[in-house]
């Protein structure tokens, strides 16, 4: 889970304001359209550092689009301050989101957990990224990572 706050160089509890003048600041050295043309001819030294740049930039824009609404900071908050309480547990296991199943009548995503019962996501969570999980019935802890998941939440 990566901690928005951070990526807008701002601090917990800053005001709207102060996130959006970092923001603003941020998004002008990173905006793939602000970023110097290259040629076929440069090194590939130079497009990797724009791929760099290009994450940054959609790291930054997702951490405005979260942090500049409310209800969405509230719920980022909350789950921030429930990460930082769990994260000590001892993590059994990295599960991929992708593995997770999403349950339409639940609304929820699920991994089997080793004791029949599951692990579960709400939306919100796996959009904020929420990475360390507790099964619902026993002890077990999973990190779930989000790498190549282009999509977060299709249903």
């Amino acid at each position: 889970m990566d901690n928005l706050y951070e990526i807008l160089h701002c601090r917990f509890g800053d005001s709207v304001e102060s996130l959006k003048k970092s923001y603003m600041s941020l998004v002008r050295l990173h905006h793939p359209d602000k970023l110097p043309q290259h040629s076929s001819s440069d090194s590939g030294l130079d497009f990797q550092r724009d791929n760099v740049n290009t994450e940054m930039f959609i790291k930054i824009d997702r951490a405005w689009k979260i942090l500049s609404n409310p209800h969405l900071r509230a719920q980022y908050d909350a789950k921030w301050h429930e990460r930082t309480l769990v994260q000590n547990l001892p993590i059994q296991d990295t599960v991929f989101f992708k593995d997770f199943e999403f349950d339409e009548t639940e609304n929820m995503y699920k991994y089997t957990c080793r004791c029949g019962s599951y692990y579960l996501l709400s939306n919100s969570e796996s959009e904020f990224h929420f990475d360390i999980i507790c099964c619902d019935t026993c002890s077990l802890t999973i990190k779930v990572n989000y790498e190549n998941n282009k999509v977060l939440s299709e249903n």
